[in-house]
């Protein structure tokens, strides 16, 4: 009996092991002070979920490409002004930290607004020098399409809003914008 308790647990393990956490895309996801739907385009699994936090990641086309979706808060110190806001995150974007494996190739911010929030657009475009893939490391492009905006209910609060593309640089996602925009209007700010 022993051993086929044994062995039972086994199988169990091994076919946990081996389980997916993909999630069902009419799920909503709460963090505080946000809720929304993960992207509607294919399948999607957590890589990480706190109550701050919620970052889903699915496989591109080819393989060792990515797609990332983050939805963060974040502390703001006050701010008297839209223009210091857009200032504020300019500043905090740019002052990353150099460890040398992305090289930026371009980048554009600009307020904007976000069902209700007052908002910092960005695209970024990277070149990632040092891209772990499967069997190794490679050097990859970068694109992410994001807000940060102040949360309407209490403008002590960031949220930074992303979607972001990993690929080879010959290849494209041609619907990036377009998927990117279908998961921004997804995101509903809410009380604290």
């Amino acid at each position: 009996m022993f051993k086929f308790i044994t062995l039972l647990s086994s199988l169990l393990l091994v076919s946990c092991v081996t389980f997916v956490p993909y999630i069902n895309s009419n799920s909503p996801i709460d963090i505080y002070g946000v809720t929304f739907l993960p992207p509607q385009n294919g399948s999607w699994l957590v890589m990480a979920a706190s109550g701050y936090q919620s970052t889903l990641a699915s496989k591109g086309v080819l393989e060792n490409e990515s797609l990332v979706v983050n939805v963060s808060i974040f502390q703001l110190p006050e701010l008297d002004s839209d223009e210091g806001f857009l200032d504020f995150i300019a500043k905090s974007r740019a002052s990353s930290p150099d460890i040398g494996r992305f090289e930026n190739k371009e980048n554009t911010e600009s307020l904007s607004s976000l069902n209700g929030a007052v908002c910092v657009k960005y695209h970024t475009l990277s070149n990632d020098m040092n891209a772990k893939i499967q069997g190794g490391k490679a050097q990859m492009v970068l694109e992410s399409i994001g807000y940060n905006c102040r949360h309407p209910e209490k403008n002590s609060i960031g949220v930074v809003i992303e979607y972001s593309f990993r690929h080879f640089g010959k290849s494209e996602h041609s619907s990036l914008e377009k998927d990117s925009d279908a998961f921004f209007k997804n995101i509903q700010f809410r009380e604290f």
